[in-house]
């Protein structure tokens, strides 16, 4: 089964927070992310997006980049989506990388535009053409941002209420104590419950490794499951030092290409990988992390970030198709935890989904990636 692309359609989406999401390195007001749309001349659509780094990239390099650079790339190849859907996609994904360069995440949107085309043109769920178990039950936790401390607790108590299997509580690296009244004030108020949740901790990065190890035996006797981050992306050395604290030490800054991860095994410098497939540059390049993870026995959590539907649903197919994500809890296959405003795809993945399953996701059983895009929505959202 061979299809041709014909033409590509690149959109700038910015979609307004309720209220601001604060992490360690500021705080943001709405996801403004990168859409293109490609189109086989058969008539089959397919969708992706590029998500920038949040505070640290600009949408803008990303739009131009996919527009001039990348995307002419695509337009016009024939591609044979037939038996090996996946090695063709991953052959062009392997020529557009070195294009892409230090902005890998570009070439997420391509990526999953193709893997959607595959899936409709073959009538299968992208699950399908990875190999995933689509019966897997994917937990999912919510993630708070760097709240004050006497709504953390509230917060983390009515999540875990609403179905949530976990919290991810953000810090802001700023405060120690304060840090860790956060952390805390959870612990104590999910001591009891009966859903028996998981507890994160997120750092992104903020700590010299010295306040890392501070921040880490303050945090000694409390149910942690992991401390994600605590140390800056290149600190490699810093973040196996924060293992001898004897708290589990997850990589999500200092993973995005599957070469980290490699570096991140070879060090020994965590105890879990945090992969994001528009980090890593699509679902291709998540897949070899994840395999990575399986050859090193790594749990692998399918990250979330700022992304909107479209990453999502791709993230329950990447979360169902490797045996190292399972029994453990992931953001990214479940609904934006940064009240997101509104989204562009349809079905759009809510809390009340979540609440309605009791705490898990299960990828989609139809073609492509799972959704259709809300045409209107494209229009409003659009910058």
């Amino acid at each position: 089964m061979s299809v041709t692309i014909r033409s590509a359609s690149v959109f700038r989406i910015r979609i307004p927070l309720s209220a601001p999401y604060l992490i360690s390195r500021g705080a943001l007001h709405a996801f403004d992310n990168i859409v293109v749309r490609l189109e086989t001349d058969d008539g089959i659509s397919g969708y992706g997006e590029a998500v920038p780094v949040s505070l640290t990239e600009d949408p803008a390099d990303f739009e131009t980049l996919l527009r001039d650079h990348l995307v002419p790339m695509v337009v016009g190849q024939s591609l044979d989506l037939g038996n090996d859907a996946f090695a063709t996609i991953e052959a062009l994904v392997d020529q557009l990388l070195p294009v892409a360069g230090k902005d890998a995440a570009t070439v997420t949107a391509i990526d999953q535009a193709l893997f959607d085309i595959a899936g409709h043109a073959a009538g299968r769920s992208v699950g399908t053409l990875l190999g995933a178990d689509d019966t897997r039950r994917t937990l999912i936790d919510y993630t708070m941002g760097a709240l004050p401390v006497g709504e953390t607790a509230p917060r983390a108590l009515a999540m875990i209420d609403n179905g949530y299997a976990g919290v991810v509580v953000k810090i802001t690296c700023k405060d120690f104590e304060e840090d860790l009244a956060r952390v805390r004030t959870v612990c104590d108020a999910l001591s009891g419950h009966a859903r028996r949740p998981s507890i994160r901790v997120d750092a992104n990065g903020g700590f010299d490794v010295d306040n890392a190890r501070r921040f880490l035996d303050g945090l000694r006797g409390l149910p942690i499951a992991f401390v994600e981050q605590p140390v800056a992306a290149g600190d490699l050395k810093g973040m196996r030092a924060c293992r001898e604290c004897g708290i589990a030490i997850a990589a999500d800054e200092s993973l995005k290409l599957p070469s980290d991860a490699v570096a991140l095994v070879a060090e020994g410098a965590c105890d879990v990988l945090n992969v994001k497939v528009t980090k890593a540059g699509g679902i291709v390049q998540s897949m070899r992390v994840a395999r990575i993870a399986e050859a090193a026995g790594l749990p692998l959590v399918i990250g979330g970030g700022l992304t909107y539907g479209i990453s999502r649903f791709a993230s329950q197919h990447i979360a169902a198709a490797t045996t190292a994500t399972a029994g453990i809890c992931h953001q990214g296959p479940g609904p934006a935890s940064q009240a997101l405003t509104g989204d562009i795809t349809t079905p759009r993945l809510t809390p009340r989904d979540i609440a309605e399953t009791g705490g898990y996701v299960v990828a989609p059983k139809v073609p492509g990636l799972g959704f259709a895009i809300d045409a209107t929505a494209l229009d409003d959202f659009r910058v």
